[in-house]
């Protein structure tokens, strides 16, 4: 639930985003990776969100509809349009990104879009921490958190903290924190681990979080792995992959889509971090997000060819 978006990225590799004069049209948006991704796993997935009535906005549809995700909770709204994102990409570490999202449609969700999703067919809820920055975005989120969590469906919080996408970003935290209750799980990586719980350290932060948070903190560490911390005072480490870098944005959706599917299967933590690590690790050595998405036996394989769990 929540951004889903138009990404363009750079054709031309290395290239500073002033002089790139190539972009490639994908899907985008942390919710929409994330579906894409899990049901390229095999999840049963659907997307709840708002876009525009442009023609971009319709390609949107039809990539996830041919991905099997259910856009039937999409509303259409003829007066905001869908969101952009630019983004250059410079490997191993460069990546300049820029939104284009003044007022965007995804913003504008609100309970009435809510209403007729069927949380009791629901396993789980998948919410990303922008829906947070602005209303009625936030309270349409909260209203569907509440929904699911009677429904009994899991619901995970990936943090995605995006400053540029916050006209308060001091709020940020606050926001996020008055949510974590209806959270089962929270994801992270360390800056936005520590931002949410405004702490200086992850260590530190760790345990503000899942005093909150119903199940479990899981963060995201790249090239150094993850680890999922737990309610019972449990740490579930698991290593990484090494792999070449093409582009790192989406692999924490990747890793969220891995490791939710992985969960949902009543994985161990530690291989569910595990899993995680194999699909974000892939991403990275692709071009785009979404439409680059592993597919179940493509992880399984990396993984097997690496080593296994």
């Amino acid at each position: 639930m929540g951004r889903l978006a138009i990404d363009l990225y750079a054709d031309e590799i290395g290239v500073e985003l002033s002089r790139v004069r190539h972009f490639s049209v994908y899907a985008g948006g942390c919710p929409t990776n994330f579906a894409t991704g899990a049901a390229r796993l095999g999840l049963r997935v659907a997307m709840a969100s708002r876009i525009g009535t442009d023609g971009l906005s319709d390609g949107l549809i039809d990539f996830l509809t041919k991905e099997g995700v259910d856009t039937r909770y999409v509303v259409r709204d003829p007066e905001h349009l869908t969101g952009l994102a630019f983004l250059s990409i410079l490997p191993p570490d460069t990546f300049p990104l820029v939104y284009y999202r003044p007022d965007p449609a995804d913003m504008h969700m609100t309970a009435e879009d809510i209403a007729p999703i069927a949380f009791d067919d629901a396993n789980a809820l998948f919410v990303a921490g922008t829906r947070f920055s602005g209303e009625p975005a936030r309270s349409a989120t909260l209203h569907a958190m509440e929904l699911a969590r009677a429904a009994g469906a899991e619901i995970i919080l990936d943090i995605d903290r995006r400053p540029t996408l916050w006209a308060d970003l001091d709020a940020f935290g606050k926001h996020l924190r008055n949510a974590l209750p209806l959270v089962d799980i929270a994801i992270g990586t360390e800056d936005e681990i520590t931002a949410a719980a405004d702490r200086p350290s992850v260590e530190e932060a760790v345990p503000v979080l899942l005093d909150l948070v119903q199940r479990a903190v899981a963060v995201k560490r790249g090239e150094r792995g993850s680890e999922v911390y737990t309610k019972d005072g449990g740490v579930h480490r698991a290593a990484p992959f090494s792999v070449e870098i093409l582009n790192v944005l989406g692999a924490g959706d990747a890793w969220a889509a891995g490791f939710v599917y992985a969960f949902l299967q009543g994985w161990t933590w530690e291989k569910c971090a595990r899993f995680g690590n194999a699909t974000g690790a892939i991403i990275v050595t692709r071009h785009a997000c979404a439409n680059d998405m592993p597919t179940q036996d493509e992880a399984v394989s990396f993984i097997e060819e690496q080593g296994g769990f």
